[in-house]
């Protein structure tokens, strides 16, 4: 099915694995929270080797994606609990997740094409904006979104989970998204990495939709799939083109 090119005054962009490469910030800051609770259980008296810990800790990672949570302080806690040590729970717990989140920014850059795409398209007319969900941390999404370096494009950036109440694929956030643009859903483009986190919610409220394709995940059908963010400038030329 083809874009209605036609149609869209303003393309909508989600964040991770999207516009930057947070699978690679997600590794490091795993590796980088079990080397330092092996060290701490270590510590404590309990020897864990750090890849039981990082193993495990993969498995409530996977297992609290599939459900939409995000809350990194309760993988701690979690863990601590899997391992018999729920004794050890403590202010510390907190402390580990902004380790993770402060490893997880700096291993997570865009990808190479993403703020020329995001810069083209903004010259060309198009209206830019940003829905992701939460990180489970209160604020942290928005940080990680004002560190881009393209973060003056986005004339708006909804954060599913703290700025509406319910996060992808719920329909709030791109119904949302549409009424700060006071803008028709009809008239905008969402492009994102996972179909059926972005792709089911934008397409219930009736926005087109573009999958970059990162992985190999099947659910509902987009308008079109990319292989690439810079492919979109050869789909969208200009408002008058």
């Amino acid at each position: 099915m083809a874009i209605r090119k036609e149609d869209v005054r303003a393309i909508i962009f989600d964040l991770d694995r999207t516009l930057i490469k947070s699978s690679l910030g997600f590794d490091k800051a795993l590796s980088k929270a079990a080397n330092f609770l092996t060290q701490y259980f270590k510590r404590q008296g309990h020897s864990i080797s750090g890849a039981k810990i990082y193993g495990t800790l993969r498995s409530i990672a996977k297992s609290f994606e599939s459900q939409g949570l995000y809350d990194r302080d309760e993988w701690w806690i979690i863990l601590l609990r899997k391992l018999g040590l729920s004794h050890l729970s403590g202010k510390w717990v907190h402390e580990v997740t902004m380790l993770y989140w402060r490893t997880y920014i700096a291993a997570s850059p865009p990808y190479p094409d993403a703020e020329n795409t995001l810069r083209t398209l903004r010259k060309r007319g198009y209206r830019l904006a940003l829905v992701t969900d939460t990180d489970g941390t209160p604020g942290m999404k928005r940080k990680r979104v004002k560190a881009l370096a393209f973060y003056d494009l986005f004339e708006t950036v909804v954060v599913a989970g703290e700025d509406t109440p319910k996060i992808k694929p719920s329909k709030m956030p791109f119904t949302f998204v549409a009424k700060r643009l006071r803008l028709s859903p009809k008239k905008c483009v969402y492009v994102g990495d996972n179909p059926k986190v972005d792709v089911k919610g934008a397409k219930a409220v009736g926005m087109q939709t573009i999958l970059v394709k990162r992985h190999g995940l099947k659910a509902d059908r987009p308008t079109l799939v990319i292989n690439s963010l810079s492919q979109l400038l050869r789909i969208f030329k200009g408002l008058d083109g």
